[in-house]
């Protein structure tokens, strides 16, 4: 077996998952606030967002809406990305003050715009990002029913 190590150089890496529409990316959450997506046939990062103003806890795909990304950090936000063409931009944000720092999100694998987020004081805690305009209009995604 082949070993490799790839630095993000960007601090402790709170988190790492493959990249649902490409075999050969992975993207990692940073203790520095930042996402770092890694193709693991190449030496530097594809793209580096600076995400959150502390440490990224939590980031999440779906195979149902490709180049949707989101991120949760201690910062309290949940922030929605496009990450189409690995060319990021933040298209929503959402902060949870109630909640305390945020540790963890995933979407629903039958509602794709349905997130479920784990929080230090606020418990559990569900954003159906379809009710965000911005995200809307960005994915060009159309409410059922609408």
């Amino acid at each position: 077996a082949v070993v490799s190590t790839q630095s993000t150089g960007e601090g402790e890496v709170e988190q790492v998952l493959w990249e649902v529409t490409n075999p050969y990316s992975f993207i990692a959450a940073t203790s520095q606030g930042n996402v770092v997506c890694m193709d693991m046939r190449q030496e530097k990062p594809l793209y580096t967002i600076a995400a959150h103003d502390s440490e990224v806890s939590g980031i999440a795909l779906t195979k149902l809406v490709p180049g949707l990304l989101a991120t949760c950090s201690a910062d309290k936000a949940v922030k929605i990305w496009s990450i189409a063409d690995n060319k990021p931009s933040c298209v929503a944000s959402r902060e949870f003050p109630e909640a305390g720092s945020l540790h963890c999100l995933t979407f629903c694998p039958d509602y794709p715009t349905m997130l479920a987020i784990g929080a230090l004081t606020g418990g559990l805690l569900m954003w159906d990002i379809a009710t965000n305009k911005e995200f809307r209009e960005n994915f060009n995604y159309t409410l059922s029913g609408s």
